[in-house]
């Protein structure tokens, strides 16, 4: 191997050859980097495209009875069902699933466990969810953003760092690991959301038909 122009090859120079892998193993990091950071960005507009026109009766609709959904509390505020009960899974709203997909973005675990001071954004399951779909896409919005700027804070060396004591049972697991689990749940939330407004549209359609031959 050639170094530089000059002749030098690692043979000659163990030291050279260090450097060498060194060198490219920054820069396939970076590109793994920006690579992680441009799909995430890529799968937030889609979702994102994909709510365009939300109505507060698509977001509140239950398409079986018993789902998981946001409820007005006594205090005023809309909150999330719990969705971990005994038995099946419960079904959930495209309200239930869009705040779940907010705290995905927005969770204060994200900084806590990446390592970047961020105060929490108020984005938790137990916070006050929102009242409107078009409420709740101002704050995904937010939410979305909180998660972008945490990877671009996130320096390209500490993304293959390990999650350490705070991550529990996944200390060993690396900070890039955490990101793409989070992409993962980003994505298939985004498609759910999808296919509910698809259901929802084909739902209503179907009524109008029944009610055009009464």
């Amino acid at each position: 191997m050639v170094a530089n122009g000059v002749g030098l090859s690692t043979e000659d120079s163990p030291d050279l050859a260090d450097d060498l892998v060194g060198h490219a193993k920054v820069r396939v990091v970076g590109d793994a980097r920006s690579d992680i950071i441009e799909l995430s960005g890529y799968a937030y507009q889609r979702t994102r495209n994909r709510l365009a026109g939300l109505t507060d009766d698509e977001y509140f609709w239950e398409p079986v009875p018993g789902c998981c959904t946001i409820r007005r509390t006594e205090s005023g505020d809309y909150r999330a069902d719990d969705a971990d009960r005994p038995g099946n899974p419960p079904f959930t709203t495209i309200a239930w699933r869009l705040w779940h997909l907010i705290e995905n973005y927005g969770g204060k675990r994200n900084p806590e466990w990446l390592g970047v001071e961020r105060p929490p954004g108020g984005f938790e399951r137990n916070d006050p969810a929102p009242a409107t779909a078009a409420e709740a896409i101002a704050v995904l919005d937010r939410a979305h953003d909180f998660w972008r700027d945490l990877l671009q804070e996130l320096p390209a060396a500490s993304w293959w760092e390990p999650l350490g004591p705070i991550a529990g049972e996944y200390a060993e697991s690396d900070k890039a690991a955490l990101v793409l689990h989070h992409l993962d749940e980003q994505i298939h939330h985004g498609a759910e959301l999808g296919v509910m407004r698809d259901l929802y549209l084909h739902d209503r359609a179907k009524s109008a038909r029944s009610a055009d031959h009464d």
